[in-house]
């Protein structure tokens, strides 16, 4: 009772805080009405361009999973992963949630422990990762243009050694049995807060089971690590294709805001999605784009425009799919192979 307590405490002050965003912080940078004005000067020749890059992101969601799991058919993958992240935006938990609820989805869709408990170890591990390297990558390419603040560059900084310890975390889970069984444990128990939250059983890993994984499974790794790489960079870099779409299409010009800045703001508030501040990042992740492009000089209304258009085309459509996938994942999920 005292953990649902704080989970609807924190949602509580969560959506408090998002409420601040919208309603005094970012009137201050440019009144909605001047964004509203300028959303409406986007073309029908951008809007046709903008839908199509986002189902284009709504489709490349799957890909890392089915790299790790070959087995797992598109739409039910298609399905799970809209549906969890249509979860994560509508409740608190952050990347733990994510993990804890795909988890759930696989085994729903008659994925063996093993399996679903390996794919949601490597595609978090993956998917974090490239997160936190993100801004790193922007900071330098903005710092060959002079332009770099400090403020920006110590997110850079940051971002690179959480990804870091990510990395030296799974590297030494990899070589040693003893990191494998400590980072299972501490997984386990982070996933079993979150299945107390929705009063469900704790999922069924632990440390052993982690280094019994790493066993069966290094071999597999090693072999199908390209492939999740390009993956999910492909599954990625398809939301900032969409945000680099939005920033033209409301009329911010490459010499305005060259593609080295919006890649920046765009990698800074990837980053701040995955902190459980808010559910979803709402409010936090358009803050901090904003900040960062506004920072560079672009116009503010202009800004705003298209950080609010490109969260709408990234939040929206993923929301009603997922929502919708939901009751359908049983339906979804293969037959059981025949014994016979």
């Amino acid at each position: 009772m005292r953990g649902r307590r704080r989970a609807i405490l924190r949602f509580a002050l969560g959506l408090a805080l998002a409420a601040v965003v919208f309603i005094e912080v970012v009137p201050r940078i440019a009144s909605y009405g001047s964004v509203a004005h300028q959303l409406g000067t986007v073309s029908l020749a951008w809007g046709i361009a903008l839908a199509a890059a986002t189902l284009l992101d709504i489709l490349t969601t799957p890909l890392p999973w089915q790299a790790v799991i070959p087995k797992l058919p598109f739409v039910p993958a298609l399905a799970f992963t809209q549906a969890s992240t249509a979860l994560t935006t509508v409740l608190p938990g952050g990347a733990p949630l994510g993990m804890a609820l795909s988890f759930a989805f696989l085994r729903r869709l008659r994925v063996d422990r093993a399996q679903a408990a390996f794919g949601v170890a490597l595609t978090g591990i993956w998917s974090q990762v490239m997160i936190l390297v993100y801004p790193l990558v922007g900071a330098i390419l903005v710092f060959a243009t002079g332009q770099l603040s400090t403020s920006t560059a110590v997110i850079a900084a940051v971002s690179a050694v959480a990804g870091g310890l990510i990395v030296g975390l799974a590297v030494a889970a990899l070589r040693s049995e003893r990191a494998a069984r400590w980072l299972g444990d501490v997984s386990a128990r982070i996933a079993a807060r979150v299945a107390r939250l929705f009063h469900r059983n704790p999922p069924g890993w632990s440390g052993e089971a982690l280094v019994r994984i790493r066993a069966e499974r290094l071999v597999l790794l090693r072999r199908r690590w390209p492939r999740l790489t390009v993956a999910t960079l492909a599954n990625q870099l398809s939301a900032f294709v969409v945000f680099a779409l939005c920033l033209r299409a409301v009329g911010i010009s490459f010499v305005n805001l060259p593609l080295s800045e919006a890649f920046l703001g765009w990698a800074i508030g990837r980053v701040l999605t995955s902190l459980p501040l808010t559910p979803g990042g709402i409010g936090v992740v358009e803050l901090g784009m904003i900040g960062t492009l506004v920072g560079f000089g672009a116009s503010h209304q202009h800004v705003v425009a298209a950080v609010l258009l490109y969260r709408g085309l990234i939040v929206l459509p993923t929301l009603v799919i997922g929502l919708v996938s939901l009751p359908l994942l049983r339906r979804l999920a293969p037959e059981p192979d025949d014994p016979s």
